[in-house]
């Protein structure tokens, strides 16, 4: 779905620029819109999902995360998704709408391609107000959350791969991230040695001057 999506908008893209450079019927650009619509719809619908089942998780992940002794509430993570319409009608508004700019620009400027999701800590948006490690701890959490969804999915756990995630986390939250993670199959990177539970299945490698080093 989102490949025929992708396809679609390529070909607009290259008909906006023959609209200017070959003087091509600007009526043609209804095919590409309704595909395009129709599309993004169907793309709309997944992602909305998607993110409602995230929405079920990462709150309490987060939550564990975050929370302390001497902090009667942990901090409060939301997200919204903005999409650039909810139905297949508004989309194809929207592009239409959008059509005489994007001649000018030669791209499309609007569709299910600009969509964001926007994360809020305590209310605010976490990447115009969040610290670093509150940022972090966002991405931690989400993917952990996607973790979850996906395990759900499949049945079967992922490998959870983390690079060098432990920078500007402090001592708490790394603890309880480690925690939250011991029990998934994990491949962690990182510059800092870490305490980790010793299990049977745990493996450490040291990395000096390109060589590998098994501990």
């Amino acid at each position: 779905m989102l490949n025929d999506y992708k396809a679609t908008l390529e070909q607009r893209n290259n008909y906006l620029k023959q609209i200017v450079n070959e003087k091509k019927e600007i009526e043609m650009l209804d095919i590409w819109d309704e595909q395009l619509a129709n599309l993004s719809y169907q793309i709309y619908q997944y992602r909305q999902e998607y993110v409602e089942r995230i929405k079920e998780k990462i709150t309490k992940i987060h939550r564990t995360i975050t929370e302390t002794k001497d902090q009667k509430e942990a901090e409060e993570i939301t997200l919204k998704y903005i999409s650039t319409g909810d139905t297949k009608a508004k989309f194809l508004e929207n592009i239409q709408k959008s059509r005489e700019i994007d001649i000018k620009r030669g791209f499309t400027s609007i569709g299910i391609h600009r969509d964001e999701i926007i994360f809020y800590i305590d209310h605010k948006p976490v990447s115009r107000f969040g610290s670093q490690g509150q940022q972090r701890t966002t991405i931690l959490s989400l993917k952990l959350a996607e973790l979850q969804v996906v395990s759900d999915e499949i049945g079967d756990t992922p490998i959870l791969l983390l690079d060098d995630f432990m920078s500007e986390l402090d001592e708490k939250r790394r603890k309880v991230l480690l925690e939250k993670i011991e029990d998934n199959q994990v491949i962690i990177t990182c510059t800092d040695k870490i305490k980790l539970r010793e299990k049977k299945n745990t493996k450490f490698f040291l990395v000096e001057n390109r060589q590998n080093k098994r501990k």
